[in-house]
């Protein structure tokens, strides 16, 4: 009898302890998705590989980033940090699609200086461009006076030819934010020379892929950061209006393909999990 007692005396002993342990597990996982996962920072590299990339394009570099959301979890040290990892890449061509602001965050003058001085750090050698994200649409003349102050030039429904070792061009095309209401597909694709030239498009909300797909073959979008928290086999538990399926990584339909940037900042829940703050990396090649 006494050793029955002694028995479950002791079992009783172990729910406080595995109580505590769930309770400490939960503040580590809350501490690292609250503080830590936020402020690190990958860089995601691709193969984009079609028969109409210019051999002149062959291990051209373009480098994406996108969704800042400055002033949530994005402050000026992380903002350095992706300057910095964005020359280490050292990209032909620089492009950010959409949403530098948080729609909960008001700049201070100090603010603005800092993101027109720090992003005009960042460099590539045919150019710089961005799009506009529905967070930007809040406050467009900012948005455009610190992009273009520090060396972007915004695509709005435009279609520019750019060139490399080479006169035969590739095509890169921009649109605004479906919360704008002014997206112009007949213009955005409208082109200065006749022929079939390797298309790449710049939008923020994923969700226009199957519109677009027949006309651009390569296209860059954001705004989904990637769910904020991902589970295996889950995916994504945060998903975004405007993005349906498209969360983050690779969609291919035909002969175009997507990808879409998890993005730098976080927006509504300051938290990401399994879903590390990126930056993207596309090298383009016309042979497998």
């Amino acid at each position: 009898m006494e050793e029955q007692l002694d028995l479950e005396k002791k079992k009783l002993g172990i729910i406080p302890k595995i109580f505590i342990a769930i309770v400490i597990f939960c503040l580590l996982l809350a501490c690292y998705m609250l503080f830590l996962e936020p402020k690190l920072l990958v860089t995601h590299e691709y193969a984009v590989v079609h028969e109409s990339i210019p051999d002149s394009f062959n291990g051209f570099k373009i480098v994406q980033f996108s969704d800042i959301h400055f002033g949530r979890t994005t402050n000026e040290k992380e903002v350095t940090k992706v300057v910095e990892e964005i020359n280490l890449q050292k990209p032909d061509l620089l492009v950010f699609t959409g949403d530098l602001f948080d729609s909960y965050i008001n700049l201070s003058e100090g603010n603005v200086q800092f993101l027109k001085s720090e992003l005009a750090k960042t460099s590539a050698t045919l150019g710089k461009y961005a799009i506009r994200g529905d967070s930007d649409y809040l406050n467009i003349a900012l948005y455009e006076e610190i992009m273009k102050e520090a060396g972007f030039t915004i695509l709005d429904n435009q279609n520019i030819p750019i060139y490399y070792k080479g006169t035969t061009p590739i095509y890169l095309s921009g649109i605004p934010t479906i919360s704008e209401g002014n997206q112009d597909l007949t213009k955005a694709f409208a082109k200065e020379l006749e022929g079939n030239y390797y298309q790449i498009l710049l939008m923020h909300e994923p969700i226009l892929f199957q519109e677009v797909k027949s006309k651009s073959q390569l296209v860059l979008a954001g705004h989904s950061l990637g769910g904020l928290i991902h589970l295996p086999f889950m995916g994504g538990v945060f998903k975004k209006e405007n993005t349906e399926d498209y969360e983050r990584g690779k969609y291919l339909s035909g002969s175009s393909v997507m990808y879409v940037s998890n993005g730098i900042g976080t927006e509504d829940l300051s938290v990401r999990f399994l879903n590390v703050p990126s930056i993207s990396l596309y090298r383009l090649y016309n042979y497998e």
